[in-house]
């Protein structure tokens, strides 16, 4: 018997030792994750601030001639262009689309067969980018765009202004076929959670201003 008491003791305690350590690993785990996301958060501030900051001819020049192998003091990421949905509260910077970080794991995706505006020409540009509720999920609440929302994109100092004109879905089958229009437009992809389908919104260019 008091061998039995004795054994159900240590068991007692091998579980509340094992309770107390899985704790401390999520409360660590929790406050490495919470410190890296608003890490990333001011690098995404601070190189959106950049992104749109007017620099004089002569510090472009200087910057181009400085030694490549330099290291930045301050961080920030190069953003081709700034995409911007004022009803869900995004903006976020699009890397080149020749970039290694131009992927679902690390930004919003631009798709390969996107073409950017140019003068006098029709654009089509394709974004995806993961739903749920990770750091990464840029497109976690485009499912609740509607038509007629606005959607911006910040692109060689012109702002183009888009309005949704189709939201549908399709099955995820490893091919995007989706459709397009006859003018300039701007397709966003992405997954619905716990389904085998992508929510699509496609929005069509409107207007054109310098910023």
């Amino acid at each position: 018997m008091h061998y039995l008491k004795t054994k159900k003791r240590k068991s007692k305690r091998y579980l509340l030792i094992v309770g107390l350590l899985l704790f401390l690993c999520g409360s660590i785990y929790f406050i490495y994750n919470y410190k890296q996301n608003n890490d990333n958060k001011k690098i995404e501030d601070e190189s959106i601030n950049e992104f749109f900051k007017e620099e004089p001819v002569s510090n472009i020049e200087e910057k181009n001639n400085q030694n490549q192998s330099e290291v930045k003091i301050n961080k920030t990421i190069d953003y081709m262009a700034i995409l911007e949905i004022p009803i869900i509260n995004l903006k976020k910077g699009l890397v080149d689309i020749n970039s290694s970080s131009n992927n679902v794991n690390n930004n919003i995706y631009i798709l390969k067969e996107s073409t950017f505006p140019k003068e006098n020409e029709d654009s089509h540009i394709i974004l995806a980018a993961h739903s749920g509720n990770s750091s990464i999920s840029y497109f976690k609440n485009i499912i609740k765009l509607n038509i007629n929302d606005r959607i911006n994109l910040y692109y060689q100092n012109n702002l183009y202004k888009y309005d949704v004109i189709k939201k549908y879905e399709i099955e995820k089958t490893g091919k995007l076929n989706i459709d397009l229009t006859n003018n300039s437009d701007l397709t966003l992809v992405s997954c619905i959670s716990n389904t085998n389908k992508q929510i699509v919104i496609l929005a069509e260019l409107k207007q054109v201003y310098k910023y």
